[in-house]
């Protein structure tokens, strides 16, 4: 035996130290089990030791625990078998620190942490495991978890006592820390959840009711060790102690364990559904997401970035982009959903500042709750048969997931060789490459003119590097800005004009501001250097730059303060305010400069001289495009009056669709649709122009002409189908012009839901309208599938249908103040039908979680109210970096703000209404109840003071608990990266090691 133990120690230090690959480490041990046989304690018990694992000196490796994970998954080691074992070693490790010399004080306390680590390890195969490490049985399993509770149990009352060693927990005999408490917290959890695990447990006899009895017994006793260390794991071990009604009616007590992480939500304990209806506004208009307003956010919520903030955003991530599909939403905004979770989350997740063991413990729970046991009702099952029309770019839930962890991986939040273990199959994919940083790729492309350009094609890419080319792509385009490098410019605006999603993800990295203010600089001051030659290309290059900005303006229903700090009077607002205005003739006959450069252009257009450098030079760029609405304008009359013929017509519009002065349709196509409106005479030659320009543009320009009826659509399309359906329409149907204009709105059909300005569609508002009760009934029957989903046991199931369309909607035609109320009522409803606010229980909790849902609703931002949240929350004056001037149909407003009034102000007014009364006291305690969970998500903290605290295992380990094993060797599960991923061409020799006895 001595021979065995010694060939398995010799086995783990050479797999550790030359990182054997996780596959064939499991074959090799195969092998071993065959050549060094010992029992399965005796085994487990020298694969903890200090001989097989010598103690680190920074970090417990990642790769010794993948190997113990292994070993327990395969069924070669049973899970029971490790328990015992550590438990041994625990009892060992106590006396050698009471009663040994300072070497073993030393080395016993060097243990503590790598014990720590495999429990954690140990966890995450509990939670996963499919029966593989229950070789020995139940009655093992439930043996083991009982001692290792009842050392938990008297550690807990040695602390009590006052006999604990610095906080160690030395009582009871036991050496028990507030981290291996919280992992063995943990275990239990694992098990009472592991839907395999419960119900091997529920088909098995082995389990003797004597031991059934004690284990139930000692559960709540277990549970309240927790209640000061850590509250939330003592609420979860609550929800597993067997209930008498479960016990009386003959049901399995033990057994019934599996509530798990969501069924319990105490006061003012975050829900799953206020997370996914709050991150559900992030994204479901243009992106709100900035990074320390989200993190701020999550303080509030959780009171620092732990473990459980982590798993629960992750999770709600992950909700959104299964309601996403299964409402079918456009394939843009499932995009982002999913970008938000592979290439923005990971980002997120470097500020919780986790052990690798911790994250991959959380990963673990994150995938399993969003999938698995929710079958065929959830898309993110792997038995999902839900069918999606973006199905071709969604390959759910695999590809989902591995990206996601593939990324956290690319950003060592876990190890690569982790992926596989969190899966549990073998992944598709791999980790990109290499690791972008915003710095080195500036400095590539300014050394490669080209590599700008293949960047932005990378930007879509789902691996987790998107927000390093985002920054690059950004910086690029501020230098060249300040260099005026009006070329370099239009390449990159000319790229991105056509690729719509694609500026959808640079905003969710960087700010509108940061994009729009240095190209409306550049708009500004352009000027015509002499070396340029030709002025063709200047106008190419200045319309495109400006067709960007109109792209990301319009897509993203922006207002002039996401410009920056730019007057209002310069270029770029002046003529998004007035590219659908005239001159008028009057007007224009005084200012003798603008009416000669409109006559140059007209005679160049329309009188067979072409367009020339001469007519290009007559007028600077900015003052071409101020005339474009007149020009339109002169153009359509000559049309009425008879001046122009249909062939001199078509050819002067062959010219505005040319390369170089192709974003003037923009200003033309605003015109025409203005005109329309107003105009109830003769429209036959308006509908003609804008035929010709709407329906055919040459092939060189093809991409930029369809983001032009992108930017215009949406007007366009109403004015017209406004026009078919008025009741004595100009237009008579079956008519030359009744053809066009349906032929027009054919080819604006695609772009129908180009821009993200949050608003529903006329279907969904129709829907919402013909609800008893109408929109407000309508949002109440939201928020209650929301509340009912969230206090659901199975978690995993299809996430309740929301949209915050509906909250927008209802604020934008309602007020605030009818919002607020119809939530209110909302919440009160749920408080009578669970006997009262003060319930406890699941009653009460069903209201906490009520409160919570809408409290995140309320707080939750929208396009009109995202500045003001984001200052008020982190204390930024001005998020966007503008005036604070904006406008708001028709109307200045300061500060930023949209005029109306926000449900936070609306709540705050109707708290002091109440104060003033007396008639409805339960209504006031609603009321009141909902203003203290908003104000508390609504706290300005300093992020700094909070972030990176909390190194435990699990969720919310408590902070400041003088643990003497850190005091010796530091946090010794921290260092990752001093670990190399094992790359495939590593010789170990071990095969024929093992052949000769080793």
């Amino acid at each position: 035996m001595a021979g065995s133990t010694e060939q398995w120690c010799k086995f783990m230090r050479k797999c550790v130290s030359t990182r054997l690959d996780v596959d064939k480490f499991e074959t090799f041990a195969r092998t071993l089990i065959q050549k060094a046989p010992l029992g399965r304690e005796e085994l487990a018990g020298v694969l903890i030791s200090a001989e097989a694992y010598p103690t680190p000196q920074l970090s417990v490796d990642p790769r010794y625990l993948l190997y113990v994970q292994r070993l327990v998954a395969a069924g070669l080691v049973p899970l029971a078998s490790f328990l015992h074992a550590l438990l041994a070693a625990d009892r060992v490790s106590l006396a050698s620190v009471l009663h040994g010399g300072a070497g073993d004080l030393a080395a016993a306390l060097s243990r503590e942490p790598v014990d720590t680590a495999v429990l954690t390890a140990l966890v995450l195969v509990a939670q996963g495991t499919q029966g593989g490490g229950m070789r020995e049985g139940p009655a093992a399993l439930v043996d083991a978890l009982g001692k290792w509770m009842d050392a938990v149990i008297a550690a807990g009352e040695g602390d009590a006592l006052g006999n604990g060693l610095d906080g160690l927990g030395l009582g009871g005999g036991s050496m028990m820390g507030p981290q291996k408490k919280a992992v063995v917290g943990e275990l239990v959890l694992a098990v009472g959840e592991n839907p395999q695990l419960n119900g091997f447990l529920k088909s098995a006899d082995q389990i003797g009711k004597e031991k059934r009895a004690s284990f139930e017994n000692t559960l709540p006793v277990f549970a309240q060790v927790f209640q000061a260390l850590n509250p939330q794991l003592a609420m979860r071990l609550d929800a597993l102690v067997p209930k008498k009604a479960d016990v009386g009616a003959g049901g399995n007590g033990l057994l019934s364990m599996g509530i798990g992480l969501d069924g319990m939500a105490d006061s003012g304990a975050p829900s799953r559904g206020g997370l996914y209806v709050f991150l559900s506004s992030l994204l479901f208009a243009r992106p709100l997401v900035d990074d320390e307003y989200l993190i701020h956010h999550l303080i509030n919520r959780y009171k620092e970035l732990s473990g459980q903030a982590a798993l629960d955003l992750i999770t709600a991530a992950l909700d959104c982009i299964a309601n996403a599909i299964s409402r079918s939403e456009s394939s843009a905004t499932i995009a982002l959903f999913r970008h938000f979770l592979v290439n923005k989350i990971p980002l997120l997740l470097l500020r919780f500042n986790m052990p690798v063991i911790q994250a991959q413990y959380v990963l673990t729970q994150a995938v399993s709750k969003s999938g698995g046991s929710g079958g065929a009702g959830n898309p993110l099952s792997l038995e999902s048969t839900f069918g999606s029309a973006d199905s071709m770019m969604l390959d759910l839930p695999n590809d989902l997931k591995q990206e996601f962890l593939f990324a956290c991986a690319l950003h060592r939040i876990i190890e690569e060789a982790s992926v596989e273990v969190i899966l549990g199959d073998v992944p598709l994919q791999t980790m990109a490459k290499m690791r972008y940083t915003q710095e080195e790729l500036v400095t590539e492309c300014v050394m490669d003119t080209d590599r700008l350009e293949r960047l932005i094609s990378e930007i879509e890419e789902l691996d987790g590097n998107s927000g390093a080319i985002v920054g690059a792509v950004v910086e690029m385009l501020r230098m060249m800005c300040e260099q005026r490098d009006t070329m370099g410019l239009y390449s990159l605006c000319r790229n991105l004009i056509s690729k719509p999603k694609t500026i959808d993800l640079l905003l969710l990295y960087a700010r509108p501001v940061a994009i729009l203010e240095p190209l409306c600089v550049v708009l500004e001051n352009w000027r015509y250097d002499e070396d340029q030659g030709e002025y063709e290309p200047v106008y190419k290059e200045f319309g495109h730059i400006l067709l960007l900005v109109m792209t990301v303006f319009h897509r993203h229903n922006l207002n002039f303060s996401h410009l920056g700090a730019i007057p209002p009077t310069s270029f770029v607002p002046m003529f998004i305010k007035q590219c659908h205005k005239d001159v008028a003739v009057d007007d224009l006959s005084r200012m003798a400069d603008r009416a000669g450069q409109l006559g140059g252009w007209i005679k160049a257009l329309y009188e067979g001289e072409g367009i020339t450098d001469e007519v290009m030079q007559s007028s600077r760029p900015q003052e071409y495009y101020s005339l474009v609405p007149t020009l339109i304008a002169q153009t359509v009359e000559a049309c009425d009056r008879g001046i122009l013929d249909t062939e001199t017509l078509k050819g002067g519009l062959d010219y505005l669709q040319l390369s170089s002065l192709i974003a003037s349709e923009v200003a033309i196509i605003f015109w025409l649709t203005d005109h329309i409106w107003a105009t109830q005479s003769d429209l036959s030659h308006a509908l003609k122009i804008l035929h010709i320009l709407v329906t055919a543009a040459p092939a060189e320009v093809t991409q930029t002409h369809k983001t032009i009826l992108a930017v215009c659509a949406q007007n366009l399309e109403r004015v017209l189908r406004d026009m078919l359906r008025a009741e004595n329409a100009a237009i008579a149907p079956g008519t030359l012009q009744h053809q066009q204009a349906e032929q027009i709105l054919k080819h604006l059909a695609p772009y129908r839901d180009f821009r993200r300005s949050g608003m529903p569609s006329a279907g969904e508002l129709d829907a919402w309208a013909k609800v008893p009760g109408g929109l407000l009934a309508a949002l109440k029957g939201a928020v209650q599938g929301v509340v009912v989903w969230s206090s659901a046991p199975d978690m995993a199931v299809q996430p309740a249908s929301y949209t915050p369309r509906l909250v927008y909607a209802a604020w934008r035609l309602l007020g605030a103040r009818e919002v607020v109320r119809a939530l209110v009522d909302e919440v009160q409803a749920v408080t009578q039908n669970a006997g009262g606010a003060g319930q406890t229980g699941g009653e009460g909790q069903m209201v906490d979680i009520a409160v919570d849902v809408v409290a995140s609703i309320i707080v939750a931002p929208n396009p009109d109210d995202w500045r003001g949240k984001v200052a008020e929350l982190t204390g930024r004056k001005d998020d966007d970096g503008g005036q604070g001037h904006e406008e708001h149909q028709g109307h200045i407003v300061s500060g930023g703000g949209s005029g109306l009034v926000t449900l936070v102000e609306a709540l705050r007014y109707l708290e002091d209404d109440g104060k003033l009364s007396v008639e409805d006291t339960g209504r006031g305690e609603v009321v009141v109840k909902l203003a203290r969970r908003v104000e508390s998500l609504l706290v300005v903290n300093t992020i700094a003071a909070v972030v990176g605290v909390g190194v435990g295992v699990g969720v919310g380990v408590g902070v400041g608990v003088a643990d003497l094993a850190n005091e010796v060797l530091g946090d010794v599960m921290a260092d990752t990266d001093m670990f190399p991923v094992m790359g495939d061409a590593v010789d170990l020799g071990l095969a024929d090691e093992m052949m000769t006895g080793m």
